[in-house]
């Protein structure tokens, strides 16, 4: 069925999916009855079904009584209930307000606020909490994530998902099970830990937010649910003042009494609490609206189009979301079902079941999403070489199936996301490499059935005009480019070869003297040839030769004076070994991997690139005695520090890590890590366990589970140093490329086929 043909009761239009929570989903819609836009949740049919799907049923009901019962400004208004029958079944539908604006949690993202909008915002919270407390309902889920600003610069309070009556027997509701423990455990009060909520541990939740806000990081910090419930239940919380200099004694004071373990110890009520928070901030004030700036929006060739958005995952609890402009080049080069989903240029949130999920605006010029293209004929799943590649202000990519003979390249402005050029190759792409950029040249590569090597084609980078077009013989090496002097490297006869890229022409020629095809590894400035010679990359002269060095991989590390590479091992099939650069001699060697690789493969080794971050090189893998991931000294070889865990608990896969700067990413069974290069402490953890890396950001993506219409993968870029969320979104894709980056700006091609330029 398309989107654009749902329509749920004969009266609610579906327009775009704005977010999912745990037991629902969230569309945007237009009530075509009072012609208004609405929000709309439905309960998935993953949560509605199995053995528990009465139990989802009457959760998601509960949530419409509640919700709808409690009228009041700051307290999302509900407008309907029903059901609609789709392609799964019955499904009840839930219709709410569309409110714009941000989350408090993209707010306190951002860092510390000013004491009067922590004040306002508090007693608004406090307002909306004295209304349910005087219907008899606990919230039980007080966080940012729950909390909206709108854009007139009120608040609002979501999610009655798990909210019960204070006196369970008022209402016979016993779907909360003895034990079973409810709420966020980072904002949760000890006695609701326990299984005892009562009024005030509303209080306490927001006493934790509070401190959020004045602090710009929660009370207590804990690597899991089970140390943040043991915080909250002995720890005493520190001082807003003791993190930030300069926060008022009565803050202290509020925010401490907030978190009292003992309940009776807080503020008699929500009503009480909202008068001292009025009079601790002072005169009321109108807030200008960009005191708390939308982080994402879209970027318009056109003036005169509305912005369009993208739905982002309340899953990872960020509230900043995807947006995209229609498309400069005709029409919106979308459908529904893709990431880019027409809309209105503002910001809309809506429940989404645990958290919120919305579409920003703002000032364009601080947009991070500066542009998008639909690209068609898209094939990232089978492509091993880039798909993206950023170079001298452009983007260049490279679509078509690798198996069809639709290859072709596309170059967008960088800044702009206007299209400069493209060139339909007719051929199928080689997969050992697409393309690369050099020198103002591209370089793609493609099969050609008369040559094993392939067809190189070259294009001048700015306007796409062709230079040349040959033959290359060496087919397992791909598209080689010795970046310091700027060669494509070939072989042929047992020679290796150095071409100008610009012209094609040979510009030196080394006989290795190999009986088989020449192969090479490049090495910073040298290349090491099949026979052990190491030849300089730019003239082709013979540095020096070692009898029976014969490196293994894709390329070798420069690393101070030596080269590490790969090398059959002495104990174990695999060695890392450091040699000196000027002469081949060994400096250190250490076994690296227990299994032997499949060296017909491109790509069997790790790139050593990965592997060393500044003068440290890490070792991912278990070999010889070594059971912990290991770092060492380059320059030495001597082991400086070993991660915490072993192999087996930290489940590393064999291409589970990578550098950065200052550090290490791991891909561990529990999430990616970041190790700092020097020392290995941690820097920063995420659940996510894929992840990619380009420059200083690296890419946390998963795919979720089906949705009631649509599949998501749910993407985040974060910075590589600190982990802090930069951009987060859901793309309508289970397969994205590798991410490439150019300053602020991050590109990446989904699986659909759109290309997305992402200012972080």
């Amino acid at each position: 069925m398309d989107d654009r043909d749902l329509i749920l009761a004969d009266r609610y239009r579906l327009v775009r999916p704005l977010g999912r929570g745990g037991m629902g989903e969230v569309w945007e819609a237009q009530d075509t009855s009072l012609r208004r836009p609405v929000a709309v949740k439905v309960i998935s049919v993953l949560a509605g079904g199995g053995s528990r799907a009465d139990e989802a049923r009457a959760r998601f009901l509960r949530e419409a009584r509640i919700t709808a019962a409690l009228q009041h400004p700051h307290i999302v208004t509900v407008h309907d209930l029903g059901e609609a029958t789709t392609d799964q079944g019955t499904t009840p539908f839930l219709v709410m307000e569309l409110l714009r604006g941000e989350g408090l949690d993209a707010v306190v993202r951002r860092g510390p606020v000013g004491e009067e909008e922590v004040a306002r915002w508090g007693a608004q919270v406090c307002d909306a909490l004295g209304e349910a407390h005087a219907a008899g309902i606990l919230h039980r889920d007080i966080k940012p994530a729950n909390l909206f600003v709108t854009a007139s610069g009120g608040l609002k309070v979501l999610d009655f998902g798990i909210a019960r009556a204070a006196d369970a027997s008022a209402t016979g509701d016993r779907l909360t099970h003895t034990g079973f423990m409810v709420g966020t455990a980072a904002y949760m009060a000890p006695e609701q830990a326990r299984g005892r909520p009562e009024q005030r541990s509303d209080l306490y939740s927001l006493g934790c937010v509070l401190f959020e806000l004045l602090t710009g990081r929660l009370p207590f910090d804990a690597p899991d649910t089970l140390g943040y419930v043991t915080a909250h239940l002995h720890d005493p919380p520190p001082a807003p003042s003791s993190l930030v200099p300069g926060v008022p004694a009565p803050w202290d004071r509020l925010v401490g009494r907030l978190l009292a373990k003992d309940p009776r110890e807080r503020y008699e009520s929500a009503a009480v609490l909202a008068d001292e928070l009025r009079r601790l901030g002072g005169v009321r004030q109108a807030v200008p609206a960009v005191r708390y700036t939308p982080t994402v929006a879209d970027r318009q060739e056109h003036a005169s189009p509305p912005p369009s958005a993208a739905p982002v995952s309340d899953d990872l609890a960020a509230a900043s979301t995807v947006q995209a402009p229609a498309g400069p080049f005709g029409g919106t080069g979308m459908s529904r079902r893709s990431l880019l989903l027409g809309g209105a240029g503002v910001a809309a949130v809506v429940v989404a079941g645990g958290a919120a999920a919305m579409y920003l605006t703002g000032d364009p010029k601080r947009d991070p999403v500066a542009w998008s293209q639909k690209i068609a004929d898209v094939d990232v799943i089978n492509s091993d070489g880039p798909d993206v590649v950023l170079a001298d202000g452009r983007c260049h990519v490279a679509a078509g199936h690798y198996f069809k003979e639709t290859a072709a390249l596309h170059t967008f402005d960088l800044a702009t996301g206007k299209r400069l050029w493209k060139a339909s190759l007719d051929a199928a792409w080689a997969r050992e490499a697409r393309f690369t950029v050099v020198g103002g040249t591209i370089l793609a590569l493609t099969q050609d059935s008369d040559h094993k090597g392939g067809q190189v084609h070259a294009f001048d980078a700015a306007t796409g005009e062709r230079r040349w077009q040959q033959s290359l013989s060496n087919s397992a090496m791909g598209l080689d480019v010795h970046r310091p002097s700027g060669l494509l490297i070939s072989g042929e006869d047992g020679r290796v070869i150095g071409i100008d890229p610009r012209t094609g022409q040979q510009r030196w020629v080394t006989d290795v003297s190999s009986p088989y095809d020449a192969t090479w590894i490049l090495a910073g400035d040298l290349i090491l040839c099949s026979g052990g010679i190491a030849v300089l990359g730019k003239t082709g002269k013979t540095l020096w030769t070692r009898s029976g060095f014969q490196p293994q991989g894709d390329l070798a590390q420069p690393l101070g004076e030596g080269l590490l590479c790969y090398e059959a091992g002495k104990t174990v099939p695999v060695d890392l070994v450091c040699r000196k650069a000027d002469t081949g001699e060994v400096m250190w060697r250490s076994p690296f991997q227990q299994t032997k690789p499949d060296t017909l493969v491109t790509g069997a080794f790790q790139p050593l690139d990965q592997l060393v971050s500044g003068t440290t090189v890490f070792l991912p893998l278990a070999a010889g005695s070594r059971r912990k991931p290991t770092a060492l000294n380059g320059l030495t070889g001597e082991r400086t520090w070993t991660y915490g865990r072993t192999y087996q608990e930290v489940d590393l896969k064999e291409r589970a890590t990578t550098s950065v700067a200052g550090g290490f990413v791991l891909s561990t069974g529990s999430g990616a890590v970041c190790l700092a290069a020097g020392d290995g402490t941690k820097r920063w953890h995420a659940d996510t366990r894929r992840v990619q890396t380009a420059g200083k950001y690296a890419l946390l993506s998963e795919t979720g589970e089906a949705r009631v219409f649509q599949h998501w993968t749910t993407v985040r870029i974060v910075g590589v140093e600190h982990g802090r969320t930069l951009w987060t979104g859901q793309f309508d894709s289970t397969a994205m490329s590798e991410p490439a980056a150019s300053g602020d700006t991050v590109a990446v091609l989904d699986g659909g086929g759109t290309l997305w330029a992402v200012r972080v």
